[in-house]
């Protein structure tokens, strides 16, 4: 039998060649199809790098960086609860939050924080604006103690926010029962927590809450329970900012933290049980409505 013409050969990888790339490109084609019409959550997450919790702390001093004023001129805080402008229909806009490595270091964890204290500033600002509210950046710091920022309100036991600053306990966020991978996503939905106290502040929400309270008895139930609807409402609007700005992993792992926080039993029933601790940041994440945060108007039940 005489050999194959070598010509035949090279036609033949040709054609092969030709099949192989026509298959590849049907299958990206296929691929590219199935992207568009993927999950549309943001694709941030909040990455981990470093997941030995080692304690971390520093004394509260503010940022380097002076917080400047995006209010404009004649816009005033309104200082009322559940008919405040902060329980409008006004959603955020979706707008993923890219963050630096987490690391335990003081350095690095400041670094961590403040960019997403970054990314809360300029998800918050523009609804702000259009609530015609004033609107001002927050800093953050963490400390070991924050028994003695009482802020002209019983000192509390954890993390705290007090007139523009939010001071972080380490020990709160590096503790989460989301294990070390979820400890980044423990620290950013607490930084987002103290922020909706800050939004509490800015739209004269807090201000109302705290004289409400005082004139009750912090102490009294008719005052627990509106500490309860005050921390509640930051929960929800935690969760807001957390829903429009990470991934479902991450997100799960925020759940996952905040079904487990709230009051412990035998505390001080002011922030809420675990379980609408974590309904209420669950609804903000879900709804990402800041009327669906409004824990004024909502049953006694479901912020107890």
């Amino acid at each position: 039998m005489p050999a194959p013409r070598r010509e035949s050969v090279t036609s033949a990888l040709i054609v092969t060649t030709l099949v192989i790339f026509l298959i590849g490109a049907i299958a990206a084609i296929k691929l590219s199809g199935r992207d568009s019409t993927a999950d549309t959550r943001p694709a941030a997450s909040v990455e981990v790098r470093t997941t030995t919790p080692t304690s971390t702390s520093r004394t509260p001093t503010p940022t380097t960086t002076a917080p400047t004023t995006t209010a404009a001129t004649g816009l005033i805080s309104v200082e009322a609860t559940g008919s405040n402008p902060l329980t409008s229909t006004a959603s955020l806009a979706t707008r993923p939050c890219r963050l630096p490595p987490w690391a335990t270091t003081p350095q690095a964890t400041q670094v961590f924080l403040d960019a997403a204290l970054d990314c809360l500033n300029q998800a918050w600002s523009p609804v702000m604006a259009r609530l015609k509210l004033p609107f001002q950046p927050a800093s953050v710091v963490t400390t070991a103690d924050v028994s003695t920022q009482s802020c002209g309100r019983p000192p509390e036991e954890s993390s705290y926010y007090c007139d523009g600053v939010i001071y972080l306990v380490p020990a709160s966020y590096l503790g989460t029962n989301a294990g070390p991978q979820g400890i980044p996503t423990a620290a950013v939905s607490m930084l987002a927590h103290e922020y909706g106290h800050h939004l509490q502040q800015l739209s004269g929400t807090l201000a109302a809450s705290t004289k409400q309270i005082s004139d009750v008895g912090w102490m009294s139930p008719q005052g627990l329970e509106l500490s309860r609807r005050t921390e509640l409402q930051a929960q929800c609007l935690s969760g807001m900012f957390m829903g429009t700005a990470f991934d479902v992993p991450s997100l799960r792992m925020a759940q996952q933290d905040n079904y487990t926080r709230g009051d412990a039993i035998g505390r001080q029933s002011n922030h809420g049980t675990p379980q609408n601790f974590g309904d209420w940041f669950t609804k903000g994440v879900q709804r990402n409505s800041l009327v669906s945060c409004n824990t004024w108007v909502a049953t006694p039940a479901s912020v107890g």
